[in-house]
């Protein structure tokens, strides 16, 4: 159901900022940098709900441990990486079509 929200969020962002979202350079960014200030939140939501599991299901010394926590945080940016970009390509779109 949070998807759902931060979907019409998104939504809502190209059709108030149809001016200033546009498939250019500054268009993009400025588009970029919004979505990952909305994407933020649910980032954060989800580390609050995934550290703690992962806390108790790694290894408690060693290499493997510090293996396991890089894995963890790479997985996490390519997940906020991933969503800035779905949801940027989103309200870029919509934008797009206020223009048209």
């Amino acid at each position: 159901m949070a998807f759902v929200w931060y979907f019409l969020i998104h939504v809502s962002l190209g059709l108030v900022g149809w001016k200033v979202f546009a498939f250019t350079g500054p268009g993009v960014l400025v588009a970029v940098a919004v979505c990952a200030g909305v994407q933020a939140w649910p980032m954060y939501e989800i580390y609050r709900l995934s550290w703690q599991k992962f806390e108790r299901a790694r290894p408690a010394r060693g290499e493997a441990r510090l293996r396991e926590t890089r894995a963890y945080w790479i997985r996490m940016a390519r997940l906020y990486v991933f969503r800035v970009s779905a949801f940027s390509l989103l309200t870029l779109f919509v934008a797009w079509l206020m223009r048209s």
